[in-house]
Formats: structure tokens, C-alpha cells, sequence
């Protein structure tokens, strides 16, 4: 409540009416997290501007707002935002009232709107999301097969592809928001948004996919993050087909269609980011393979590096019993012989090459959630060859690690040292995405890392300390069980 007295002096003088001149109120507003003065004002006068019922009430709403706005990660965000849902008299009285109704939904809004410019931009699209913010069971993800029937409800009566593609776009957006609010909200950790995520890319490739009419079994195979159901906003889809019948033709016509439905021929038009290049012979190779063709490659050409990304594979869209086949071989090839000294060895190369190649320029190599040392790929790399050392067959990381503590191939306080980084690294990098858009470490830039630190409820300090001493943790045991140094 004292903040709330203190906002009422200073949006008074935002209009030119208060006690407090410019440096003043410039302070003040910078105290509570406000940096833009003039967009302020600006905002102010356009939420409060007139003599309508809706003025009024934000007039008499605004010092909350404002309240509940400094308490998130970016105030200005937040603030701008509120003025594009307001904008217009039947938008701006429709809010106020929502306001007025349910302050919890304002409470709930202030924080969305000054998280993420990206949530901002759906509530914008969908503002009828909005009064169910405060309530986590209408924000909760639905089951596979509702969510399939809602997706495939928003293209049925669409013919050509950019407007499908636009229909399910937006039925992934107001899906993605439940998944993104419940994470910002804290009614959902790493594992929950993890399955949340994959769920909804298992529905949209599903719906995708009966659209597109395949007239001969065929079905997805997902790999790596999809595969272990542990998806990150910024996740790609590694996905693979197999297809059933002699019509190759009409195979490649399904898989490149499901592949262009669904990633788009241009970033606009994305739905998923989309990778198939985890297909035998990768690009060179056609996007669809019977099982025969699947067997033959497995049995002759398979390489270790595939092997490992094999241990992460599900069956996800199409014909059920199909997939699960395919994923029943291609388990048996991963597990018909064990892993070399030789095949160890090339395992870690694989890895060095990765983190000399793949560090983006811009990114902090101290601080990077997924190549730093201790971090995402340190512990995937780890578990994945301990999986393929010991024989091991899990597609979750999470569960690998229970898998081989209970098998007695990991002792109990190094996997929960692996898990504790995992889960900080992972979480840092979903809520890194909301808050500054994709990047694998956390901002080099101070005002950027600081809106990361206060939505996760810390300072930078701390974060950075945090990251230190979890990471250094998990290190130990990397070093120890990957490269086996004593």
C-alpha cells in the first residue's frame, strides 16, 4: 500500500499537475524500475485521457497498476504493453472493467506483460486470455487428444496452406501462453514445461500430419530434447519418418509437407522449429524410409555418434503401431554390441568439437547454460555414454539418471549433482528466452541479465553465483564419470 501512495503524487505530476518537477519525478519513477519518463507520461495520458467510464476507472486503477508493474522484471515492458491492450475505447473499457472485477487479473496481467515482450504480443492477439491468469486449471495444458482435436478444429475449414499454417500458429501461441504462465507464475518447474511443450508439438505435428492425408501407414520418430520429452521454448523438433508400402513418392510428399506445414519456408511462417537432418544419410538422404530401408542402414552404416542420439528417440505422431516398431529396431541396433574404448573416445571428441564450434558469437562462454562446463551438454554427454557404457535405455535425461543410480552404475549424490544443474541450467535458459529472446547464456548485457535475475527472483549476484556453484558441482562428476579422471 505505501507504493501505491507514493504512485499517486507522481502521476499527478506526469500530467502536469503534481508536486514534483521533472528530476523529481524522473527519481522516483527510476526507483521503482521506470526509465522511459516520457513513455510513461505518454502511457498515462493515453490509459487515463477523457471523460469516459473506462478513463475513469483507470484513472482511479492506475496507482495498483503501476504497483504491480515495478514489481516485474521490466516496468516499461510491462507499462507499454498495457497501453497496446487498452488501445481503443471498447478494448480499453472491456480491460478496465476485467480490472475492476478481478484485480488479480491485473495483478497477474502487470507481471505477464512485464516479463515478455513475446506473452505481450499473444495477449495482444488474444485478449480474451486474459481473465484466466489468475486461475492455474484454465491455464493448464490439455490432453493429447483434446489438443489434437482443438488444432485440427482451427485448419478443417481452411484450404491453403498460409492460412492453415497462420489457424495453427495462433492455436499454438494460446496454448504456449498457458505453458509459459504457469512456468512464470511458479505453478510449473523444468519437467512440468518440459512435457507441457512436448505435448503441444506432439499435436501439432499430429493435426498437421492428418491434414495432409498420407495414403499409406506413416509416422514420426522424435529425437534428442523432443525425443526425451524434455523440451525448451527454444527447442527445435528432431524428427525422422518411416512409411509403410511401396509408394515412396507419396511418402516424400507427406514428410516434405508435414516438414513445410509445420517450419515454414520462412521464420514468419514457423510454427516449430523443424530438423530432419537426424535421418540415415541426413540431407543426402530421402526425408521417408520403409522399415527395410531403416534396417539396412542401421545394420551397415550407423555410426557411434548416432548410436547416442538414438538413446533419446519416441514415436510421436502417425500410425502408432508403425512407430513404435521402427523405435523397437532401432533400440535393438543402439544395443547389439557395447561401446568400445575406441567408440568412448570418438564420444568425446564429438563433444570437444561441439563446444569449439557451437559457442555463438555474443555469448558468455563463463556463464553458458548449455556448453559451459557443468552445464546442459556437460550432463547429457555424461549420462548418454554411462546409458551406452552400462547398457542403460532411457529417453529422458532426468529419468537416465534415476535409471543408473538404481542399477548402481552412479552413485546417488553425483547424479542429484548432475540433476541440480541440470534443472538450473534448463530453467535459466526457458526463462532467458521469455525475458530476452533465444540465447544459451545468460545476457552479457547488465540491464538484460538483471530483468533475467529479478523474474527468477534473485539478483545478478546471486544468479551468477548460483550458475557457479551448481555447474562446479556437476563439473566434478563430469570430469570424473566422462573422462574419467580420478
Amino acid at each position: 500500500m505505501h507504493e501505491r501512495v507514493w504512485f499517486r503524487p507522481l502521476l499527478a505530476s506526469l500530467s502536469g499537475a503534481g508536486p514534483l518537477g521533472e528530476l523529481a519525478t524522473a527519481q522516483r519513477l527510476e526507483a521503482f524500475g521506470f526509465a522511459d519518463v516520457e513513455r510513461t507520461r505518454q502511457a498515462v495520458a493515453e490509459l487515463t485521457r477523457g471523460l469516459t467510464r473506462s478513463s475513469r476507472m483507470m484513472q482511479q486503477l492506475l496507482p495498483l497498476l503501476l504497483d504491480w508493474l515495478s514489481a516485474s522484471p521490466d516496468p516499461d515492458l510491462g507499462l507499454l504493453g498495457l497501453r497496446r491492450l487498452a488501445s481503443g475505447e471498447q478494448r480499453s473499457t472491456a480491460l478496465a472493467t476485467a480490472f475492476r472485477d478481478s484485480p488479480e487479473v491485473a495483478r497477474h496481467l502487470a507481471l505477464l506483460l512485464g516479463t515478455s515482450r513475446h506473452l505481450g504480443d499473444v495477449l495482444v492477439a488474444n485478449p480474451d486470455l486474459i481473465e484466466r491468469l489468475p486461475d492455474p486449471d484454465r491455464l493448464r495444458t490439455k490432453p493429447w487428444g483434446d489438443l489434437v482435436t482443438s488444432g485440427l478444429s482451427a485448419i478443417s475449414w481452411r484450404t491453403d496452406l498460409p492460412d492453415r499454417q497462420r489457424a495453427l500458429q495462433r492455436w499454438k501461441q494460446r496454448h504456449l501462453l498457458g505453458v509459459a504462465a504457469r512456468d512464470v507464475f511458479g505453478h510449473a518447474g523444468v519437467e512440468q514445461v518440459g512435457a507441457d511443450l512436448t505435448r503441444l508439438a506432439e499435436a501439432t505435428l499430429e493435426g498437421a500430419l492428418r491434414s495432409l492425408d498420407p495414403q499409406l501407414p506413416f509416422a514420426v520418430i522424435a529425437f534428442g530434447r523432443f525425443g526425451g520429452a524434455e523440451l525448451g521454448y527454444a527447442s527445435d523438433l528432431d524428427l525422422a519418418f518411416v512409411h509403410e508400402g511401396a509408394d515412396a513418392a507419396d511418402a516424400e510428399r507427406v514428410a516434405g509437407g508435414l516438414l513445410r506445414f509445420v517450419g515454414g519456408d520462412t521464420p514468419a511462417e514457423r510454427i516449430w522449429a523443424v530438423d530432419a537432418d537426424l535421418r540415415p544419410e541426413g540431407r543426402s538422404g530421402p526425408l521417408a524410409r520403409s522399415l527395410d530401408g531403416w534396417d539396412g542402414y542401421l545394420d551397415r552404416w550407423a555410426s557411434t555418434w548416432e548410436r547416442q542420439a538414438y538413446l533419446r528417440l519416441r514415436f510421436v505422431a502417425g500410425d502408432a503401431a508403425l512407430g513404435r516398431r521402427l523405435v523397437d529396431r532401432i533400440r535393438a541396433a543402439v544395443w547389439s554390441q557395447p561401446l568400445t574404448a575406441a567408440e568412448e573416445r570418438e564420444v568425446r571428441r564429438m563433444k570437444v568439437r561441439i563446444e569449439r564450434e557451437r559457442i555463438a558469437p555474443g555469448e558468455d562462454p563463463e556463464f553458458h547454460l548449455k556448453l559451459g562446463r557443468g552445464s546442459l551438454a556437460d550432463i547429457e554427454f555424461t549420462v548418454q555414454l554411462l546409458q551406452l557404457r552400462h547398457g542403460v535405455s532411457e529417453a529422458s535425461t532426468v529419468a537416465a539418471l534415476g535409471a543408473l543410480v538404481e542399477a548402481g552404475h552412479l552413485p546417488a549424490d553425483e547424479a542429484e549433482a548432475l540433476e541440480e544443474a541440470y534443472r538450473f541450467c534448463e530453467g535459466a535458459r526457458n526463462r532467458t528466452f521469455l525475458v530476452v529472446g533465444a540465447g544459451d547464456s545468460l545476457p552479457t548485457r547488465p540491464e538484460l541479465i538483471a530483468r533475467v535475475a529479478r523474474s527468477l527472483g534473485c539478483t545478478v549476484p546471486e544468479l551468477r553465483e548460483d550458475y557457479r556453484r551448481v555447474t562446479r558441482r556437476a563439473r566434478r562428476v563430469v570430469e570424473r564419470r566422462f573422462y574419467d579422471q580420478s
